[in-house]
């Protein structure tokens, strides 16, 4: 028995540096993976931030445009609005020549 337990005590050490020498391997796998997805993660918050970015400029051109438009929209209707008005004037003014010369 006593012999048995110094062969254990002899192989022991060696089986140990047998399973250590597979895990370092992994080890440094599993580190590597672990790099590869952080950079995958911080080239997918990248490409977010920047269609973020992307968008936010589509949406403050359209605001500028649209604010234009409406601008522009209410400086024709008022433009409209005068011409309307001063050719009914001028209708008015001309039916009320015309009827004081009919008479």
């Amino acid at each position: 028995m006593k012999y048995v337990a110094l062969a254990l005590l002899a192989v022991l050490p060696v089986l140990a540096d047998w399973r250590w020498e597979g895990f370092e391997p992994a080890r440094q796998a599993a580190a590597e993976a672990r790099r590869a997805r952080d950079e995958a993660m911080r080239e997918a918050a990248q490409a977010r931030r920047e269609m973020r970015r992307e968008m936010c400029a589509a949406h403050r051109e359209w605001r500028t445009e649209y604010r234009q438009a409406q601008v522009e929209w209410a400086r024709e209707m008022r433009q409209a609005r005068a011409e309307v008005a001063r050719e009914m004037r001028q209708v008015h003014e001309e039916m009320r020549q015309s009827f004081r010369d009919w008479r």
